[in-house]
């Protein structure tokens, strides 16, 4: 299971490693599918660590990193966003970009 934060936990948990940030909503249908292929990822790759945020209660993440459309994933290295995907994406596309 991919552990949901907010707001006050996202500067703690992007400081240090790999990280990935699920920017989402419980209404997005495409996050939802997104949702399966990241829970899978989670489980196959131990380098990164894997996080969710509900946009609808995330309001200082969302505008500090210009999330308009969901879902959006951002990843992380040591603190440094390396990339920002907007959109739905397939799993081995995802894979490419870890």
């Amino acid at each position: 299971m991919v552990e949901e934060i907010n707001d006050e936990k996202f500067i703690e948990v992007v400081k240090e490693g790999k990280v990935l940030v699920d920017c989402y909503a419980t209404w997005c249908g495409p996050c939802r599918m997104l949702s399966l292929i990241i829970d899978e990822l989670a489980s196959e790759k131990e380098d990164y660590k894997f996080y969710k945020l509900d946009v609808d209660n995330s309001n200082k993440v969302t505008k500090e990193y210009g999330i308009m459309s969901i879902p959006t994933l951002l990843i992380f290295e040591n603190g440094e966003l390396k990339e920002k995907v907007v959109g739905f994406i397939s799993k081995e596309e995802l894979e490419e970009k870890l």
